[in-house]
């Protein structure tokens, strides 16, 4: 069957017509072909081809950095629990401030009323 295509004589306006309808397209990519031969050294680089090489050090990386995630995450956690029991702590003592504070005035004021005695 493909032979069968092959056979298809296709007039050559057809071809021309074609081509021009796709010119856009054709020039877009000539020139994005011409944008990567000049960037091609840049790709056939020392530095690019050493990339490889890197790949075991970057698990590595790629390892420790997920570790520190973990322990940035229990520690942020940690500090959250110790600030609401700081806040908890705080709201206690001056509850008990204010208790102290009233049983005080309250002494005070029994202490400067004295009974007079005949």
């Amino acid at each position: 069957r493909s032979s069968d295509l092959d056979r298809i004589v296709v007039p050559d306006a057809m071809k021309l017509e074609f081509i021009l309808a796709e010119e856009q397209y054709i020039l877009a990519q000539a020139e994005l072909l011409e944008q990567l031969s000049v960037l091609q050294p840049f790709l056939d680089s020392e530095h690019i081809k050493a990339v490889p090489g890197y790949a075991s050090k970057m698990k590595t990386l790629a390892q420790i950095h997920i570790q520190q995630q973990d322990q940035t995450e229990e520690i942020t956690e940690e500090t959250k629990r110790l600030l609401e029991d700081y806040n908890k702590m705080t709201l206690l003592l001056s509850k008990q401030f204010v208790q102290w504070d009233e049983m005080l005035t309250q002494l005070e004021a029994a202490k400067q009323v004295k009974p007079v005695v005949d």
